[in-house]
């Protein structure tokens, strides 16, 4: 089946990029970006400090998006499928975002004025997708008000109840930047994304743009019109990709290429400035041991293990994220199962026999 970005991925290869023998780096390409609007009229009226709007470019990742968040509700007693939606809302980002990996670059803008951004290096291969023959890199131009000062994009991580064997890259963070407008947000709008590629090109599920000519070797700059949720599954179920209207897709060399990006509230960009674990999605089963999981601020639901096929006998209990986290996730407790899976063929833990006194499912 061929892949799409926020459902199947293909695995990252790649080796280590070669670094420079000394002496100052030099300029590899320089991206031309002008940001407008008026920031009052987007702002949070409690938001009284001095904004500090930088400009970054920020290379993308694969990400898996966990089933839960594009298939219809399958609730479990007692919850209701207004309660699973309620759930989704507050611990799903969406299935075809734009996902940050890493900020590249980042330079102070004036709204109306345009500011050149400098990249001094190419993506690491950590970033790159396919194989040393063909791979390929993504990017989104992200306008945002450095809260922090530190004079770049803080990427956060979605803060998930509390393990004491949690892997070293889940650990929560929290991040006080605002995204206030970017080039590339989800593949469901119009986008201009920066590529960079290597050797041939393969079209896949990675922020795929179907129907559009393939990016140039080195830097480029892409546009498309994007595509509907609807058709981007439909086309998945099928086996293809989603395709773009050809009249929407432009290719253009990097250099003297411009980037204008309008401000936007920032609420409806917050997961901009959110990364992923993105090796194994973001899909995390636990335990259900005798301590309940602090439920304060969060959403729950009771739901049947989501499934493409019949209706799964096994209960997940699932929570949301609080809601004063900087970003969104969810935590999925299994009766029985693994970390991995809660279909393992030798269960790490077993208390289908005997729930503890606070499960609610």
């Amino acid at each position: 089946m061929a892949t799409l970005k926020p459902l199947i991925f293909v695995a990252l290869c790649g080796c280590s990029d070669l670094q420079g023998y000394g002496g100052a780096a030099p300029v590899l390409v320089t991206f031309d970006v002008t940001a407008n609007g008026d920031l009052s009229t987007v702002r949070s009226p409690d938001d009284t400090s001095a904004p500090d709007l930088q400009i970054a470019l920020v290379w993308g990742q694969q990400w898996l998006i966990e089933p839960l968040c594009i298939l219809p509700p399958d609730p479990a007693p007692p919850d209701t499928a207004e309660s699973v939606n309620a759930l989704i809302a507050a611990g799903c980002r969406d299935p075809f975002g734009f996902v940050p990996a890493r900020v590249a670059a980042s330079t102070p803008i004036t709204l109306g004025t345009p500011a050149p951004l400098d990249l001094f290096s190419i993506p690491a291969s950590d970033l790159m997708v396919g194989d040393l023959t063909a791979r390929v890199a993504y990017g989104s131009m992200i306008l945002y008000d450095d809260k922090d000062h530190n004079g770049t994009l803080t990427l956060g991580r979605p803060n998930r109840p509390m393990d004491a064997n949690r892997p070293p890259d889940t650990t929560p963070v929290d991040t006080s930047d605002l995204v206030y407008g970017a080039s590339f947000i989800s593949m469901t709008q119009p986008d201009q994304r920066v590529a960079f590629r290597q050797g041939a090109f393969v079209q896949s599920g990675f922020y795929p743009r179907a129907g559009c000519a393939d990016p140039g070797s080195g830097f480029s700059v892409l546009g498309a019109g994007g595509f509907s949720a609807a058709d981007a599954v439909a086309a998945t179920l099928a086996g293809t990709l989603p395709t773009e209207d050809p009249t929407t897709c432009t290719n253009t060399l990097a250099a003297g290429t411009q980037f204008s990006l309008a401000v936007r509230p920032a609420t409806g960009l917050n997961e901009l400035r959110c990364t992923e674990r993105a090796t194994d999605s973001s899909i995390r089963y636990r335990e259900p041991d005798g301590d309940a999981p602090d439920l304060t601020n969060r959403t729950s639901a009771c739901v049947h293990s989501p499934s493409f096929g019949a209706q799964s006998d096994i209960i997940e209990f699932v929570i949301s994220g609080r809601t004063e986290d900087s970003c969104v996730g969810l935590t999925h407790y299994v009766l029985k199962g693994c970390s991995e899976s809660p279909t393992c063929g030798s269960p790490d833990w077993d208390h289908s026999l005997a729930p503890p006194p606070w499960w609610p499912c």
